[in-house]
């Protein structure tokens, strides 16, 4: 695809990707913030409320899986488009709902462009840079998601602090939403991503080879997890921060951009070296560091839960270079296997939250935290087995 492009188009097509990866985190990233706030405005619990956002990561799996395919078939601006309409749609009739029903409808419809918006975004940086400069193109990528998501905690908060609804929140963020469809509408693209034609398909038999290697499928259960850990944080952090450890409102809005700020922070210092240092071991590098971090900020004294926010560092190069592993894999449906890849993310967003929310009613918030742990545990676990089988390959 490169080879038909000049410089210049070749930017503005990276230039829609940074800004498909801003509104992710922008969107994705008000639920947190918000949720509290919903939560009062209807009168539900925390499982109540941990069902509402699986509701968007139902969405999110939907859009996962079928953007793939839809990239190999129609090309991957399409997929792009489409995450736009589906946000404008689910945005303005979340905002509008009075019933949980409609509003479990509306944001499954967010999670849908979402998740569109998070694979066409990569699989088009992929296929357009350096496949050497895979990881740093991504981490960079992603860290236009984390300054989306470090301005959401402080506009959204500024709002609701203002005396601004959770409704009014989400029609402000139209303003950013629609302008960004019509960047993506306007894209130009290579010929054969308008076409509608792929060199051959999507090979099933083809990708179920793939997946049944063990390397493969463990990547997508460490996905899982990661996401499942990464999702619950970020939809319980301001809750637990508030009702956990007396953290006021614009104090854990804070608190909350903090953790964002290290999240890109970490992304953007991950471009260097990842690709250096290796994938792998930049996996278990940072895995650790969130476990501890998560562990500390839950546990421990007053004063440590500062450490929460180190989280988002511990959390930032994992997704990014865990999607660079898995974008080198061999395949003549790169979109599709890219696709599952991200559904396995998107069944841990529904997951994580959710089990999070029925443990936060049950046990209490810090044992929902502790639950995020886990997850991390599990990553981690692959990750030495993986590290360990690619350095007998090696030897």
């Amino acid at each position: 695809m490169k080879a038909n492009m000049g410089k210049r188009q070749i930017w503005v097509i990276t230039v829609g990707c940074f800004l498909s990866y801003f509104l992710f985190g922008l969107i994705d990233n008000m639920k947190g913030q918000t949720l509290p706030a919903l939560m009062d405005d209807v009168g539900c619990g925390y499982s109540i409320g941990g069902t509402i956002v699986f509701s968007e990561y139902t969405g999110f799996f939907i859009a996962a899986f079928i953007a793939g395919i839809l990239a190999d078939y129609f090309g991957k601006k399409s997929t792009l488009i489409i995450a736009g309409v589906c946000l404008t749609t689910g945005v303005a009739g979340y905002a509008g709902s009075t019933s949980l029903i409609m509003m479990s409808w509306f944001i499954f419809l967010i999670g849908l462009g979402l998740g569109m918006l998070e694979l066409g975004g990569s699989n088009m940086i992929s296929g357009i840079h350096d496949t050497k400069k895979t990881g740093y193109y991504l981490n960079l990528l992603n860290a236009f998601y984390g300054v989306g998501a470090v301005l959401t905690p402080v506009a959204a908060g500024a709002m609701l602090d203002s005396g601004l609804s959770w409704r009014k929140v989400y029609r402000i963020s139209l303003a950013v939403i629609i302008p960004v469809l019509l960047y993506f509408i306007l894209m130009k693209c290579p010929d054969e991503e308008r076409t509608g034609k792929t060199a051959g398909g999507v090979r099933i038999g083809e990708v179920i080879r793939h997946i049944s290697r063990k390397e493969v499928w463990m990547m997508f259960v460490f996905i899982f997890a990661y996401v499942a850990a990464e999702i619950a944080v970020a939809t319980w952090f301001v809750e637990f921060l508030r009702t956990e450890k007396g953290v006021g409102g614009v104090q854990s809005a804070v608190c909350f951009s903090g953790y964002f700020v290290l999240m890109m922070a970490g992304r953007l210092a991950g471009s260097l070296f990842v690709d250096r240092v290796g994938h792998l071991r930049s996996l278990m590098i940072f895995t650790v560091a969130a476990i501890v971090c998560l562990s500390l900020g839950a546990l421990g004294k007053a004063w440590m839960t500062w450490m929460l926010v180190f989280v988002g560092f511990g959390f930032s190069v994992i997704f990014p270079t865990a999607t660079a592993i898995v974008s080198k894999i061999p395949s003549e449906s790169p979109g599709t296997m890219l696709g599952i890849f991200f559904a396995c993310g998107g069944l841990g967003g529904m997951a994580g939250p959710w089990l999070v929310g029925i443990v936060n009613e049950m046990f209490g918030l810090k044992s929902g935290m502790m639950v995020n742990v886990g997850y991390c545990v599990v990553m981690l676990m692959i990750l030495i087995y993986l590290y360990r089988e690619n350095n007998k390959k090696q030897q």
